[in-house]
């Protein structure tokens, strides 16, 4: 029943319960290098072909993960077994929720009996990429998905300099919380429907944007700090530079699973000053419609059994 939902969500047949053999990555956060550096000679353009040495996704996460060659430096032929022990060994993410990401990964590949993926299967639009993303441009005016986008990502540090302090405080003395995160995903979603609008251009933006809206912010302060408040230098560091700020200070947490997403879920949407606007945006009407969409698919998440007991 589970799988069928989450098939669903992705539009592509997902088994995120299907067991998998045990993986054991080695964790060395000062073990970083960008990719390019470990996986043969740089392209000149970065058309993604055959013969491109790496790939990288759209999620800073993987990406990171890939860098600090956790997961293949390369970022090929990544098995479901692999994804899950990264994210749960390096990561401390909940395995319910790792063996999702993994089996999604997998079934992005374009080949359907393929038992494993590349970084760059992920970044089809409307997969799990995605318009509104906090750092990387909307599908209609990128050049992949995969690329940063400087003009996106300084939207959201805007809004984080605004909301601590301004132009009295450097980057280095700034720390989030979950009401200016709210803000800051939320000022991103406008300038992107504004941006379209400008251009002349179709804007989508439905519960399944909304609901991975949220969920990339949850996940990366929960990843990052400790209920929401994290060095804005950390977050500087994983979305630019694709990089765990391990040397800045920073340790894995202890748990990250769906009960800690769900409480920034739930933080955000507190205050309630955008919610009834982007409920009608995305088709539900109502501030407590989207609440129940939103967390309604995280409930489900923690009554599933574990894919790998």
């Amino acid at each position: 029943m589970f799988s069928s939902m989450i098939s669903k969500f992705f539009g592509r047949k997902i088994d995120a319960e299907e067991k998998q053999t045990t993986h054991t990555v080695e964790v060395n956060w000062d073990d970083w290098s960008p990719p390019g550096e470990n996986d043969g000679i740089l392209p000149h353009s970065l058309s993604y072909t055959a013969a491109t040495p790496y790939f990288r996704s759209p999620c800073p996460a993987l990406n990171s993960l890939a860098n600090h060659s956790i997961l293949p430096h390369n970022g090929k032929a990544i098995t479901k077994s692999m994804a899950i022990a990264a994210l749960t060994q390096a990561l401390h993410l909940d395995p319910k929720i790792a063996s999702i990401f993994a089996a999604g990964g997998v079934a992005a590949n374009p080949d359907h009996d393929a038992h494993s993926f590349d970084l760059n299967h992920v970044s089809k639009h409307g997969y799990i990429e995605h318009d509104v993303s906090l750092s990387r441009d909307d599908a209609a005016f990128h050049a992949g998905p995969e690329k940063f986008s400087p003009e996106a990502w300084e939207t959201v540090l805007e809004v984080y300099r605004t909301a601590h302090g301004g132009a009295k405080k450097g980057d280095e003395e700034i720390v989030t919380d979950w009401a200016s995160a709210g803000r800051a995903r939320w000022t991103r979603v406008q300038s992107s429907k504004e941006k379209h609008e400008r251009e002349g251009k179709g804007w989508t933006y439905g519960v399944k944007e909304a609901i991975m809206s949220y969920g990339e912010t949850s996940l990366y302060l929960n990843l990052l700090g400790k209920d929401g408040v994290a060095p804005l230098r950390w977050v500087r560091v994983f979305f630019e530079e694709e990089r765990l700020p391990y040397k800045e200070g920073w340790r894995p947490p202890v748990k990250l699973d769906q009960a800690d997403l769900n409480h920034g879920f739930a933080e955000m949407m507190k205050s309630g000053e955008h919610g009834v606007e982007e409920a009608k945006w995305v088709g539900l009407g109502t501030l407590a419609a989207l609440k129940a969409a939103i967390l309604g698919l995280g409930a489900s998440f923690i009554k599933t059994p574990s894919a790998l007991s």
